[in-house]
């Protein structure tokens, strides 16, 4: 049997299992569960489910739509809102998260999902209404039964703000803390702490009451999180790159099982084996230099792609993401039939919201952002991503202003160690005045060269009161030692850029064979050699050519040998490639990274309008589109073209 042709997958004997996330009875025909492995031992928070990915505020568990045969019709991801993540710290400023915000956060990405990606998007109803927690019952000793059996608790999240100060409970919309309680028990309420450290009293328990006594019973979503669900995207973007550069596509593998997935994945898998021809590629038995071009235009509408989704999420939230990495998209295809090349069709998109969180610091024009979560070490984030300095220096005041927002402050900072500042970056420090600390952030003025301990700064204004300014203002003039001080880089879109960078180094200048941070390191250096000296001309391209010239080895550094996984030289690639769009496409490559020099798009990480974060982006894609459009020509020049070309030819003839 084919494998187009396959009927919809059970899951008898692959050691997997469906548990439904919703009420549902013998008349309901259809079913959306999450997955669980029989490998998997349940633990706290998993009751033993398939777990794809995790992000600051949710997990992201395989799932499947069945029908009531416990046959599998789509498989999905659900989207399980958590409260790990509810602490914000920055310095003195200290904030957290409260459930409105959190659910604020969650439903401008919901909503930005449906409205950018409304074919991938299952509406249930459960991204608006808390679902109730959803009791497990597996059956240990007995032969499974098509779907585990579930059941919906009694209880449900509290969202009632007079109900819960009544019981001496925190709110439900300004605190991080949840209860679930049972609005249908009768007696004294009783309310279930979702967290360890919520306040509790004599009418809180914890999450243990939500627990059935049943041999093997678990709890799925115990924190009544919002749910959404989103159709799989079975390709990733570096197996989309994989393919392209000639390797097999396994298919879809999670926990230890291979996932069938019919229509173009299940024939993508197969034609992979063996690339030649269509129906994926226009050129796929075609001369290597129109194979050659042709990767090379998909991979450079690849990375068109992943600015335009960058660009719509940054622009629709006004939030910088500041954790893009090839996991970050997924690539899907569409089913177009055998006379078109199905590689043509391909779709980047953005699958992991970012982790921004806005600091809320008043009367300053500037958007200051930290990233939420752990910071893994990465190739593709910036360098200074969540470092910053601190310390104990002094400060000198110099003056003390009264402004209509407030009072500003000017001065200098003394470091004990060496200040490595930018224009851009936000300084806080205190100032032990009398029995008061009094906090303050402040811009630093790198321009006004001090010496390398020292930073001039000017404070964001601040109200303060009468009796404070009266002791502020003969303080001008003075020292003040022993000042806790912290210096935060600003994070905002351009660190996006970057990473853009970085994943255009990826698809166009390395593949599985590479040693991607030896590459990037090089790149980098080109970027910054090239750069260094004030402009000479507005192009970097000449600039480019001409150090290629005299450099033997900088021309087999931005070859297009890596293209493929072909054993090429990179000469041999060289004399394959569309050559004046590639090199205009390594001059594009060198400028995406800010402060790398006079050519780049961002002067430097803070080289951002406050008010259209997106606007880094916008000339980046129009030359994209430049490049893309021509390459595209070049490999199918359009049939209107084509007839005009034929009639000059047939006018010149005739002439003859």
């Amino acid at each position: 049997m084919d494998q187009k042709s396959r009927p919809p997958q059970p899951l008898a004997g692959a050691g997997l299992e469906l548990i439904p996330i919703h009420f549902y009875n013998a008349g309901t025909p259809l079913r959306i569960c999450v997955v669980g492995s029989q490998r998997e031992a349940p633990s706290a928070g998993s009751a033993g489910l398939i777990l794809l990915r995790e992000l600051p505020g949710s997990r992201v568990y395989l799932g499947a739509v069945c029908d009531v045969d416990a046959r599998i019709q789509e498989w999905v991801e659900v989207w399980v809102q958590t409260l790990e993540l509810r602490d914000v710290a920055f310095s003195g400023y200290q904030e957290r998260l409260s459930n409105h915000a959190f659910d604020q956060r969650w439903h401008t990405d919901y909503e930005l999902s449906r409205d950018r990606l409304p074919d991938c998007v299952i509406v249930t109803g459960m991204e608006e209404a808390n679902p109730r927690p959803i009791v497990i019952k597996r059956r240990v000793g007995q032969k499974a039964p098509p779907f585990v059996p579930t059941e919906e608790t009694s209880w449900r999240l509290c969202k009632d703000d007079a109900l819960l100060e009544s019981f001496g409970l925190p709110r439900y919309s300004t605190s991080p803390f949840r209860y679930l309680y049972d609005p249908e028990a009768d007696g004294a309420k009783t309310f279930l702490a979702t967290a360890e450290d919520a306040p509790n009293n004599s009418h809180v328990q914890n999450l243990d009451r939500l627990q059935a006594p049943a041999e093997g019973a678990t709890i799925f979503n115990p924190h009544a999180g919002l749910i959404r669900v989103v159709r799989l995207s079975p390709l990733s973007l570096d197996e989309y790159l994989q393919v392209l550069e000639g390797r097999q596509w396994p298919g879809v593998g999670l926990a230890g099982t291979r996932l069938f997935h019919p229509g173009i994945y299940s024939e993508l898998q197969g034609w992979s084996a063996s690339q030649k021809g269509m129906p994926f590629l226009l050129h796929g038995s075609a001369s290597p230099a129109d194979r050659l071009n042709e990767i090379f235009f998909l991979k450079l509408s690849a990375l068109r792609n992943l600015f335009t989704e960058v660009r719509a999420y940054v622009k629709g939230q006004q939030l910088p993401l500041l954790n893009l990495s090839p996991s970050s998209f997924s690539v899907s295809l569409q089913e177009v039939g055998e006379q078109f090349p199905a590689l043509w069709t391909a779709k980047c998109i953005l699958v992991k919201p970012g982790q921004a969180y806005p600091l809320k610091i008043k009367l300053t024009d500037q958007k200051y952002f930290i990233r939420l979560g752990r910071l893994e070490p990465s190739s593709f984030l910036p360098e200074g991503l969540g470092a910053h300095s601190f310390g104990i220096g002094s400060v000198r005041l110099r003056n003390v202003l009264n402004e209509t927002d407030g009072i500003v402050l000017e001065g200098t900072l003394v470091a004990e160690d060496y200040l490595a500042l930018d224009p851009h970056d936000l300084l806080w420090f205190k100032l032990p005045l009398a029995e008061e600390r009094l906090e303050f952030y402040a811009h630093v003025h790198s321009a006004e060269a001090v010496g390398p301990r020292e930073a001039r700064f000017r404070t964001v204004p601040a109200k303060l009161s009468d009796a404070i300014v009266a002791k502020l203002k003969p303080a001008a003039g003075t020292t003040f030692a022993k000042a806790p001080y912290e210096v935060w880089p600003l994070l905002s879109s351009p660190c996006d850029l970057y990473s853009l960078g970085i994943l255009a180094i990826r698809i166009l200048l390395a593949n599985s064979k590479t040693n991607l941070p030896v590459m990037i390191d090089d790149i980098l250096g080109l970027a910054r050699h090239l750069g260094k000296d004030a402009r000479e001309e507005s192009d970097l391209l000449p600039k480019l050519k001409a150090l290629i010239e005299r450099e033997r080895k900088l021309a087999d550094l931005v070859s297009p040998h890596a293209l493929i996984e072909k054993d090429w030289k990179p000469e041999e690639a060289r004399s394959q490639i569309h050559t004046e769009i590639w090199l205009e496409t390594m001059a594009f490559l060198l400028r995406l990274f800010p402060g790398a020099g006079s050519y780049s798009f961002c002067k430097n990480f803070g080289d951002v309008s406050p008010l259209a974060l997106e606007m880094v982006f916008d000339s980046p894609i129009q030359e994209l589109e430049a490049l893309v459009l021509r390459l595209r020509s070049a490999l199918a020049p359009s049939l209107s073209a084509t007839e005009e070309i034929a009639t000059v030819l047939r006018e010149i003839l005739a002439g003859l």
